[in-house]
């Protein structure tokens, strides 16, 4: 019941004040089977999520914000465990200066957690992290110039993605758990235009590890950097343009590095090493 009182008050507030300013959601949810969803439109709009279980059954938020300089924060906690709750958080931005933070924490034994940013303007900023569980998803999208977008997850069996399409963007991927990548699963970073940055991190141990990271950067004047620490690591630099730079550095056993540039002036750095791997 409690759980339904406070979705429906998300729901009257964001449909009265939905064409206003500085205007505040707040949820706050305890048990199973967790369901909230706030929009709002305006500048200046903060939504706060935060959703709690210690038993059993799936989390689900949904953020939409549309104008310049808001803020949506989800979090999403739980503590029990053994089985597939496939919980999701999603947040929707369009406007300038939008700041969108998203964490999930579950335990090892809980799988499926799945998180997804999307921000369509610029200077915004995108943070998402998970930090248990496995097969974890995460997956942020901007379009507009001066973006940054962080990925972290620490569980096992991790997969992101960050697509971005404008100039001056920026993606930092930090995985640090068992299998990223795992059964085909790419570590993927996808940025189209000029003078971007893409930075991924990738470490971890694991009996069927494996690391597939992929950077593709399509435009002049960006940079990729990639640091690979275990076993199987599988990295690829993909950059069309010119005045592009590329860094690879890998640590442990069964390296594959693949660095392909098309244009003129470009720089590639690859460093492989069997000394000090996971």
């Amino acid at each position: 019941m409690k759980k339904l009182t406070t979705l429906l008050f998300v729901l009257v507030f964001a449909s009265t004040m939905a064409f206003a300013q500085s205007n505040e959601a707040t949820v706050d949810q305890e048990g199973d089977n967790q369901d909230s969803y706030v929009e709002q439109v305006g500048s200046t709009n903060e939504a706060d999520v935060d959703q709690f279980t210690n038993n059993s059954g799936a989390q689900e938020s949904d953020v939409l914000q549309f104008g310049t300089g808001n803020i949506a924060t989800v979090s999403q906690s739980q503590t029990g465990g053994g089985d597939n709750f496939l919980n999701s958080a999603y947040i929707e931005q369009n406007g300038n200066s939008n700041e969108a933070t998203q964490t999930q924490n579950a335990p090892s034994s809980n799988s499926g957690q799945s998180v997804w940013g999307l921000q369509d303007g610029s200077e915004n900023t995108l943070s998402q992290s998970t930090g248990s569980g496995y097969t974890l998803s995460l997956t942020a999208e901007q379009y507009g110039s001066s973006n940054i977008a962080t990925q972290d997850a620490s569980g096992s069996h991790n997969q992101g993605e960050v697509y971005q399409d404008g100039e001056s963007n920026e993606a930092d991927q930090n995985l640090s758990g068992s299998n990223n990548g795992y059964m085909g699963d790419i570590i993927l970073i996808d940025q189209n235009g000029i003078g971007n940055y893409a930075s991924q991190d990738f470490t971890g141990h694991g009996s069927s590890h494996s690391n597939n990271a992929e950077v593709i950067q399509l435009g002049d004047d960006n940079e990729a950097w990639q640091l690979g620490n275990g076993r199987n690591l599988n990295a690829t630099v993909s950059q069309e343009g010119m005045g592009n730079w590329s860094n690879q550095e890998q640590w442990g056993n069964g390296h594959s590095s693949s660095v392909t540039q098309t244009g003129d002036n470009n720089t590639a750095d690859v460093m492989q090493s069997s000394g000090g791997g996971i």
